[in-house]
């Protein structure tokens, strides 16, 4: 590990997904995962085709030129079905665990503004002005160094242990719920949650509507210093509510696409094949072929996805097998060299 990084952007361009670590003082801070998308990018800037109203004069659903349809907020006046418009996409779609989806958000623009894609991952966090560190398979796991496999852990359980008591992250479609737990009296229990929820939201790009269910907690001064604590550890702009009597704290953070959590958990398939390529990818030393053992699903996974296979043996210089077995877990797929 290059102990000399300890402030910045840990980026990889992995088969399927790339990724990023950002690191303050060598502490990880925030991980963000980018994996590819049929729907247009936060910040893309796109024609597309009035289909109809939703919100009599305040909202409607557009057609861009790709297919997907979007939710137009705020409702241009005078707009008639089948116009044409220019608009920027402020919030991408959300894939959710159910299969749902919710379609993206746009909002009109002037059709002088220049047409271009969203930024991507790369290009986000170069805007963030921030060393950025190449991560490479022939390398050191810098990712893993750092906290990466723990915090994508989280991100897939939605359960974050910290010293005294855990976080349970719910994903809901109408907001993102956060149980506090633990053994603690609740006054220190909820003093404690309160950091490690206010480092969560930075950390897994958590925002929209949040719930925080702390337990109750007696008297007001108490309240009152637990949400002093949230707000000594919040990094960016959000309201929120005081804790009520009954422990329940709101908050709304600009939400701009999914969090890491709902990218984790919308596909637990994808999410343990793209995992076991990048394990492939960093166990490539050896003779003879790559053999993926998997189960079922990941290896229709892997089928339907040829191209990350090719890709793999391209990185690798060795030819790749997939052999499916029910008696792997989902996410107990594990390599091993095949000889000739």
């Amino acid at each position: 590990m290059e102990a000399d990084f300890q402030n910045g952007w840990l980026y990889e361009a992995g088969i399927g997904e790339n990724r990023a670590l950002r690191l303050e003082h060598g502490e990880l801070v925030s991980v963000r995962v980018e994996r590819g998308q049929k729907g247009t990018r936060q910040g893309a800037i796109v024609d597309a085709q009035f289909t109809r109203q939703w919100v009599a004069g305040q909202s409607g659903i557009i057609t861009l030129e790709s297919g997907e349809q979007c939710l137009l907020q705020p409702l241009p006046k005078g707009l008639t079905e089948g116009a044409s418009l220019r608009v920027e996409i402020v919030r991408e779609a959300l894939n959710e665990k159910d299969g749902q989806s919710k379609r993206a958000k746009a909002r009109p623009v002037a059709n002088e503004i220049e047409l271009t894609a969203g930024p991507s991952l790369l290009e986000r966090i170069e805007k963030d002005g921030q060393p950025i560190q190449d991560v490479h398979a022939h390398g050191p796991d810098l990712l893993a160094g750092f906290g990466w496999n723990e915090a994508m852990e989280q991100a897939e359980t939605g359960r974050i242990e910290f010293d005294g008591g855990t976080l349970l992250v719910s994903l809901t479609p109408a907001m993102t719920v956060i149980d506090v737990d633990g053994p603690l009296a609740p006054f220190e229990l909820a003093k404690r949650a309160a950091q490690y929820i206010a480092l969560a939201l930075t950390r897994f790009d958590i925002g929209g509507s949040i719930g925080i269910d702390f337990p109750t907690l007696s008297t007001k001064a108490e309240r009152t210093e637990v949400c002093a604590i949230f707000d000594a550890y919040m990094a960016g702009n959000c309201e929120r509510t005081a804790i009520n009597g009954f422990g329940f704290m709101q908050i709304v953070r600009r939400k701009t696409g999914p969090s890491v959590l709902e990218v984790a958990q919308a596909d637990k398939v994808l999410t343990a094949t793209l995992a076991l390529l990048r394990q492939a990818e960093r166990s490539a030393a050896g003779a003879g072929s790559l053999q993926l053992n998997v189960h079922p699903a990941v290896a229709t996974k892997l089928h339907h996805r040829q191209v990350w296979l090719d890709e793999l043996s391209k990185r690798t210089g060795r030819n790749v097998l997939v052999e499916a077995s029910g008696n792997i877990s989902i996410t107990g797929g594990h390599i091993a060299s095949v000889s000739p």
